[in-house]
C-alpha cells in the first residue's frame, strides 16, 4: 500500500517541477499591470541604421535588450498612461541615453515605440498597432514609412494596382486585408513614379498580421524590415516575431510565447511513477 509519506513526496516533487518549468514572468516593467482595462501592449522597434544594438528601459526599469537594426522586441504589458523610454547602446547600462521617448500607452491598445533615422540623426516615433483578427481566410498587412531619404512613397502590387499612395515619412497605412501567398511589391516615389525598391518574394500566411517598415538601409538606400505583429488572435499579443517573412531580411525569432508546461507534465508523471515503484519495492523487501 502507498503510505502518506510517499503521497506527500510525490506531491512535493510535482509542485517543484512545475515551479521550475513554468514559463518565466515578464520584465519588472510589466508587473504593475492590474487588468486589461487599465493596461496596454508595447514593443520597441529598431529602425535606425546608424545605431547598433540597443537596450531599452521604461521608467528606469529594463524593458528589452540587444535589439538590433530591423528587429522588434516582444510585446509586453504596461499600465496605461505616460511612460518614459530610454534607449542606450547594448550592454552599457551606465551610458547616457542616446534617445529619450515619452509615449502614452493606450488602455487595451498596442503601440510600437521606435528609434528611426532622420535628416538630423536619430529620432523617435510611436506607431499605433491596432491589432485585430484578420478576416476569415485572409491576412493583414500595413506599410510604415520610416526612411527620411524620400518624402512620400506609393506601394504598388504586381498587377499594377496600388495598395497605398502618398505614404508620408513617419506615417503608416491602415492594415489591409490580403490573400495569403507570395508577392512582389514595388516601393515607388510618389512624385516621380520611379521604382525605388523592388521587394521580391514577400510572403504572408493566413491569419497573420504583419507590418512592412520601409527604412533607410546601412548603405543609405531604401530597405525594408518586415515584422510579424500578431497571429490568428483577437486578444492581447503574446510576443512579436521579427522575421524575414519570405527572405527580405535576416530571420530572427523573438519567441512565440510557447509554454514549457507539456514538459512539466511529463516530468511530474515520471517522478510520481518513480515514487510508486520505489514504495512497492520497499514494501516487498519489508515483507
Amino acid at each position: 500500500m502507498i503510505n502518506s509519506r510517499t503521497r506527500l513526496f510525490a506531491l512535493v516533487a510535482a509542485v517543484a517541477v512545475l515551479s521550475v518549468t513554468s514559463p518565466p514572468t515578464v520584465h519588472a516593467a510589466s508587473r504593475a499591470v492590474t487588468s486589461a482595462a487599465t493596461s496596454g501592449w508595447v514593443r520597441f522597434g529598431h529602425f535606425a541604421p546608424a545605431a547598433g544594438p540597443v537596450d531599452v528601459s521604461v521608467d528606469g526599469v529594463p524593458f528589452a535588450s540587444g535589439i538590433a537594426f530591423k528587429t522588434v522586441s516582444d510585446y509586453l504589458p504596461l499600465t496605461a498612461g505616460s511612460h518614459r523610454f530610454e534607449v542606450r547602446p547594448a550592454d552599457q547600462p551606465d551610458a547616457p541615453a542616446v534617445l529619450d521617448i515619452d509615449a502614452d500607452v493606450p488602455a487595451a491598445g498596442s503601440i510600437t515605440v521606435s528609434a528611426v533615422s532622420s535628416t538630423d540623426g536619430l529620432a523617435a516615433s510611436v506607431f499605433d498597432d491596432a491589432l485585430t483578427q484578420p478576416p476569415e481566410g485572409q491576412a493583414l498587412v500595413r506599410f510604415v514609412h520610416a526612411a527620411p531619404i524620400v518624402e512620400t512613397v506609393d506601394i504598388r502590387l504586381p498587377d499594377g494596382t496600388f495598395a497605398a499612395r502618398d505614404v508620408a515619412y513617419l506615417s503608416a497605412t491602415p492594415y489591409l486585408p490580403i490573400s495569403p501567398g507570395q508577392y512582389d511589391v514595388d516601393i515607388v516615389g510618389s512624385d516621380t513614379g520611379e521604382v525605388l525598391l523592388h521587394i521580391s518574394g514577400w510572403s504572408i500566411a493566413m491569419g497573420v498580421q504583419s507590418s512592412v517598415i520601409v527604412v533607410e538601409g546601412v548603405d543609405g538606400q531604401l530597405d525594408v524590415a518586415p515584422v510579424r505583429d500578431a497571429v490568428s488572435t483577437a486578444v492581447a499579443p503574446i510576443g512579436g516575431v521579427a522575421t524575414g517573412d519570405g527572405g527580405m531580411a535576416r530571420l530572427r525569432n523573438w519567441g512565440d510565447g510557447g509554454s514549457s508546461l507539456p514538459g512539466a507534465v511529463v516530468a511530474v508523471a515520471v517522478l510520481v511513477a518513480a515514487c510508486l515503484l520505489f514504495e512497492r519495492r520497499r514494501t516487498r523487501c519489508a515483507s
